[in-house]
């Protein structure tokens, strides 16, 4: 604090105090974190716990089963340790977490392939039939990479706040975490290197937004960390790494944000498109709406990829006619061109190519009946008084012992 001297000049004077109470505050989070950093038994048997049960629950296709799972989850704890090693720019810290996080991802990661392969020999782990689930944790893109910075900046000003609650904050950063590595696991135990790739490529953007999310945090808020920050080497560098290394993870989820963008934009598209065209067929054609010897069957749409998209859509559009003829090669060739104008005023330089596939149906039926001979309600009445149940007149029946036998509901 600042103070005048008796000669009139500015002095700084020290608050001792202070200082001595910043000092306290640093010693007992110092404390704190080291025991966090622990691969102890009470972490193994958490994560155990936390992956077998996460990789049942995507293996069930159970979001409220995974979600349960990662309150159980520990591994915010020597996240948050790597954290505030970096900062202080203690190595021994550091290499400590790090040690614990891989071992526990190492534990999940092999207890979810044994549960793969298991699951892989009943048949509830098909390539072609994926759980959601896990297909959700397949393709990541730059929107996962920001979720895990907002996480990793909750969790850490979770511990530095005593009034925030810090099992909320640790729920959010396990989700995040736990089930990419449970999906690797079972992705590689279905010989899915592909799919495998794409959820290790979530966890490692999930664990660096979380470091860098609560290392800013962390520096934002205490001014003896961004002193720390600035003027030491050793923890620079671990930030400047971690950077680094997001924004390599970063590229290769913004290309993987780019095709799902594509893709939503197409199904948007794909979707008003044939409805619309579905309409134009059945109500303002003369060959698909009003021909008797055409039915329409479906229509199918042939969408290019996001590596495909110079290559035009296909329209297949599936009839059943009487006549083979129908529709001929100019009515397609004119109903495709009327399409690709309606499209050209909303979806400038969009063509669709038609194709029309018939299927040719032979009628054949018997001998023409005379129509004149029926009559419908008689037929119908007479055919109620056969079907009615027959009533039994005891007394028509000679032998009475008899009308007791028919009597019995079995009769």
């Amino acid at each position: 604090m600042w103070g005048v001297a008796a000669d009139g000049t500015t002095a700084v004077v020290v608050d001792q105090q202070s200082l001595l109470e910043e000092e306290d505050r640093l010693d007992a989070l110092h404390r704190s974190y080291d025991g966090e950093a622990r691969l102890n038994e009470s972490f193994i048997v958490l994560t155990i716990g936390a992956s077998l049960i996460a990789s049942l629950g995507v293996l069930a296709n159970n979001a409220a089963v995974v979600i349960g799972a990662m309150v159980v989850a520990p591994w915010i704890l020597p996240l948050r340790v790597a954290v505030f090693a970096v900062l202080i720019g203690q190595a021994r810290l550091l290499s400590r977490s790090l040690i614990t996080l891989a071992a526990g991802a190492g534990i999940t990661l092999l207890l979810s392939m044994g549960l793969g392969l298991i699951a892989r020999s009943q048949g509830l782990l098909l390539a072609e039939a994926l759980p959601e689930q896990v297909t959700a944790r397949l393709e990541p893109n730059i929107l996962d990479l920001g979720i895990a910075l907002a996480a990793g900046a909750v969790a850490t000003y979770a511990k530095v706040n005593p009034g925030a609650v810090s099992s909320m904050a640790g729920t959010a950063i396990a989700v995040a975490l736990v089930p990419p590595v449970c999906v690797m696991g079972l992705m590689l135990s279905a010989q899915d290197l592909s799919g495998a790739q794409g959820a290790a490529l979530l966890y490692a953007a999930n664990l660096l937004g979380i470091l860098i999310g609560g290392i800013s945090v962390l520096a934002i808020r205490e001014p003896y960390f961004r002193e720390k920050l600035r003027r030491r080497r050793r923890s620079r560098l671990p930030v400047l790494l971690a950077v680094g290394l997001a924004v390599l993870v970063g590229q290769k989820l913004y290309e993987r944000y780019e095709r799902h963008l594509f893709k939503l934009k197409q199904e948007a598209a794909k979707e008003q498109i044939e409805s619309d065209i579905r309409y134009y067929l059945k109500n303002e054609t003369l060959t698909f709406g009003a021909n008797e010897a055409l039915e329409l069957e479906k229509i199918v749409f042939d969408w290019p990829n996001y590596w495909e998209q110079n290559q035009a859509p296909t329209l297949q559009v599936v009839v059943r006619v009487t006549d083979p003829t129908t529709p001929s090669y100019k009515q397609v060739q004119e109903i495709q061109d009327n399409i690709n104008s309606k499209l050209s005023w909303q979806f400038q330089g969009l063509e669709l190519q038609m194709q029309v596939q018939r299927i040719n149906v032979s009628v054949v039926q018997g001998n023409e009946v005379d129509e004149s001979l029926f009559d419908l309600e008689q037929i119908f009445n007479e055919a109620d008084t056969a079907l009615a149940p027959m009533q039994v007149d005891e007394e028509e029946l000679e032998d009475p012992s008899e009308a007791e036998i028919c009597s019995e509901p079995n009769c």
